[in-house]
């Protein structure tokens, strides 16, 4: 592999994961535009570039959230009611949702992505956050946020 590439990679992963951490946004969030600009460098198709930054975002987020919640599970702040309620939904959401994005092209994943990014900055610039008091769903809500 071309160190020049591991080098873009190693200081895109450092930096997403600082701004991440800064900012208090998933990774994704970050990672997906530099990663499609490396891969649109490095030659990839323009109809298979955002379909695989994507991806790889989403393959990474898959080993940190396995450790955090087993950091979360030893400090006994992980609610495993709460996950079985959300599991199912969690199951499907990510079986149906790769098949989605599959039907996508390139212009239109984009453009679902920049909205979701666009959503998520004015929510957190409007610091809207909801109640702490109130309760969480019954199980079909919560199979739906899952």
């Amino acid at each position: 592999m071309d160190p020049l590439i591991i080098l873009a990679l190693l200081a895109m992963g450092c930096f997403g994961g600082f701004a991440a951490g800064l900012l208090g946004v998933g990774g994704g969030m970050i990672l997906v535009p530099f990663m499609t600009m490396i891969l649109t460098a490095r030659g990839v198709p323009d109809e298979l570039v955002v379909h695989m930054a994507i991806a790889t975002s989403l393959g990474t987020i898959m080993f940190t959230s396995l450790s955090s919640v087993r950091a979360h599970h030893k400090h006994g702040a992980v609610v495993w009611r709460i996950v079985k309620l959300l599991a199912p939904g969690i199951l499907i959401g990510s079986t149906v949702g790769p098949w989605i994005g599959k039907q996508m092209n390139t212009a239109t994943l984009s453009v679902f992505f920049g909205v979701f990014v666009a959503f998520s900055a004015t929510q957190m610039l409007v610091n809207k956050k909801p109640a702490a008091a109130r309760d969480l769903p019954k199980a079909p809500g919560m199979f739906a946020a899952g």
